[in-house]
């Protein structure tokens, strides 16, 4: 007979593969095929039975614990920087080993201390253990996850701590992610009310979840309503991904939330009354491109309609504008993405997006660049908040959240209606032979178009035309706002496939 730890090791062999697998949308709509036609309390109870993990980590370190597993989930591959999410401070892995890390602790994001405590499988569930550091872990505590209104302590794009208003009560102590990384716990926390509905919640747990035995609808209303916005404003980036899917490999089990991102609208949301079709909802699989290039929303779809930002082609600029830098590679239409990774350093990859008349619609402005004001030129800054700047050596772009070593960008228009992006001699180009937009000195591909996100794009509604009383209005944030237009505030609405202003 093998011994226990010798049937450890194989099943570590066996399960552990060495790079995360992606999924694509076929296997994503087989998989989640139980879950068709069901909305609300039906689809939480389908997802409680779908999303249990199969197996899960031993809790701390070892061949078989939780560290081995952060080495899938949360290392970065071209460093073996140990990515933390909850403050600035930088740790390294030295090897495969199981061996924590000197300075971080395995954190429970959604606090043990809610179910008492108790060493289950809500214990050891890598959807919801991140490595931390330990002082922003000690600093956080038990406290629920909510907006802080005033801070107590905190790391500037990471975590805050301090007083904020929970379930009513103003004065509570909450604490926040960073802008970058709200979405993710968002989903993180709305996977354990799911997957662990069937515990008893306690103490400051009560002030989050709802103590029924698992029944509907387990999260109080204050806290899916917050998880769900912070979800739209900070939209599956391929960080999550990657961990979803190294996590699926280790444990068996997919966090749905992340696989379909429109999901928790028809469990908590806007689209509770709307059946859920596996088949056309969208979905972050890797074959799937319309998450973040979604060229037309279309209403009456429940959850389906993501949030639309609406970016309209430019032939001049201004301080303060956000933009869509798109490249015509011949083939097709591509914008910059973000610098990516860890390094503070890097090219900008791109993703498809579609122009419709001048028009490029998303479900987020994730790709939006900001032009602030600069002595002779524009800083540019991305949506997560960093500077980019030319050093004049590298072809690269460097980032930075300090404002004081970004460069001065001078954006100049060019006949053909792309521009010019320049700084220290360099300018924006995009490279067919690397996929993305380097800055060079010399000729290299075609330089960039923009594209500007507006409120001034749509139709405008005709005087005394109210719409039908059956056509649900949709506002730009994908949120559900009634069936007539009058009434409403000035500004872009969705009915009946239209874009609509009311003035």
């Amino acid at each position: 007979m093998l011994s226990k730890k010798i049937i450890i090791a194989l099943w570590a062999l066996v399960a552990l593969p060495l790079a995360a697998a992606a999924i694509n949308r076929q296997a994503l709509v087989t998989r989640a095929q139980p879950l068709e036609g069901l909305k609300g309390a039906a689809l939480k109870n389908a997802l409680y039975t779908l999303m249990q993990p199969q197996r899960v980590l031993d809790y701390g370190r070892g061949s078989n614990g939780t560290w081995y597993g952060f080495w899938y989930t949360d290392r970065d591959t071209a460093t073996n920087e140990c990515i933390n999410r909850y403050s600035s401070r930088k740790f390294y892995f030295t090897a495969h080993d199981g061996v924590a890390i000197s300075g971080m602790n395995i954190e429970h994001s959604f606090p043990k201390s809610w179910w008492g405590g108790t060493e289950n499988d809500a214990y050891r569930d890598l959807y919801n253990l991140y490595p931390s550091d330990s002082e922003a872990n000690s600093q956080k505590s038990n406290y629920p996850m909510g907006v802080v209104t005033t801070v107590s302590s905190g790391d500037e794009g990471y975590d805050k701590v301090g007083h904020g208003t929970i379930d009513g009560q103003s004065g509570e102590w909450c604490w926040e992610p960073g802008d970058s990384y709200k979405g993710e716990f968002s989903r993180s926390y709305m996977y354990m009310a799911v997957v662990y509905a069937n515990l008893t919640w306690e103490r400051t747990g009560l002030k989050t979840m709802s103590n029924a035995n698992g029944n509907y609808p387990g999260l109080k209303p204050w806290a899916s309503s917050l998880y769900i916005s912070w979800g739209k404003s900070d939209p599956v980036s391929n960080l999550e991904r990657d961990r979803n899917n190294a996590a699926a490999n280790l444990q068996g089990n997919r966090n749905y939330l992340i696989d379909f991102p429109n999901l928790a609208e028809y469990i908590w949301g806007d689209s509770v009354d709307v059946a859920f079709n596996v088949h056309t909802t969208l979905t972050t699989a890797d074959d799937d491109d319309r998450y973040m290039a979604l060229p037309q929303i279309t209403p009456g779809q429940g959850g389906d309609t993501p949030a639309s930002y609406i970016f309209v082609k430019t032939s001049e600029v201004k301080a303060g504008g956000k933009y869509l830098i798109v490249v015509n590679t011949g083939s097709s239409l591509r914008a910059a993405q973000n610098v990516t990774g860890s390094k503070g350093y890097g090219y900008l990859y791109t993703t498809a997006v579609t122009d419709n008349d001048g028009i490029i619609t998303l479900a987020s402005d994730a790709l939006a660049y900001t032009l602030e004001e600069a002595p002779g030129g524009y800083y540019i800054k991305d949506s997560q908040g960093r500077y980019y700047f030319q050093k004049g050596t590298y072809t690269n772009y460097n980032v930075t959240t300090d404002k004081a070593q970004a460069s001065v960008w001078t954006v100049t228009p060019n006949a053909d209606g792309t521009y010019r992006i320049a700084a220290n001699g360099y300018y924006m180009q995009y490279s067919a032979q690397y996929g993305s937009y380097g800055c060079y000195t010399t000729n290299q591909g075609p330089m960039p178009m923009l594209y500007e996100l507006t409120t001034e794009a749509g139709i405008t509604l005709p005087q005394g035309e109210t719409g039908t009383a059956d056509s649900r209005v949709y506002n730009l944030q994908g949120q559900y706002v009634g069936t007539s237009l009058q009434g409403l505030p000035p500004g872009i609405y969705i009915q009946n496939n239209r874009k609509i202003v009311v003035r």
